[in-house]
């Protein structure tokens, strides 16, 4: 991925990432545990009333949040054992930007000189419908907070009609922790 400078300054200073790596930690791949695939019906029915979700059609487990702010989207894949990886793009000025979590953290821990962690894409894995969907209000959260930290660390447009980083101070801050 290719994320904008300014973004992951943003995810760092707005605490976006720690509070990814906390929500893999209370709920990390077990290397040789068995985990039941959640039928997606279940997952669907649990989200009812808590987060907007559509299947998504095709092979697999696709979810889609909906009703997100324009410009802002966001997917859940659930892989093999109960491991959710995400999909999510910002639009922000003449920028898009997206990928997962998982690189956008590592890029950004990277970025600020700090240690990436060990695995260095860890997500989360959940064994239960209710699990699932707790971990999907969190990404949700997660995604707007990084919507609203990229906007303050966007982008305005120079003499030459080129964008280029805009060095605001950022107001953001997670309180997912």
């Amino acid at each position: 991925m290719n994320y904008a400078p300014a973004l992951l300054s943003a995810a760092n200073q707005a605490g976006i990432c720690a509070a990814y790596y906390k929500l893999c930690a209370e709920h990390p791949l077990v290397p040789g545990s068995s985990a039941k695939k959640v039928p997606y019906k279940e997952i669907l029915a649990a989200a009812k009333g808590q987060l907007s979700l559509s299947k998504l059609p095709g092979p697999g487990t696709v979810f889609r949040v909906e009703g997100l702010p324009q410009g802002v989207s966001l997917n859940f894949i659930i892989q093999s054992g109960g491991t959710i990886e995400t999909d999510f793009s910002i639009q922000q000025a003449q920028r898009k930007d997206g990928g997962t979590f998982a690189i956008l953290c590592n890029e950004a821990m990277k970025h600020s000189g700090l240690a990436a962690p060990n695995p260095a894409y860890p997500r989360p894995t959940c064994s239960s419908s209710d699990a699932m969907v707790a971990a999907f209000k969190r990404f949700h959260e997660l995604l707007l907070a990084l919507a609203q930290a990229g906007k303050h660390a966007g982008y305005q447009h120079n003499r030459e009609g080129r964008a280029q980083e805009r060095r605001a101070p950022l107001i953001v801050n997670v309180g997912l922790l």
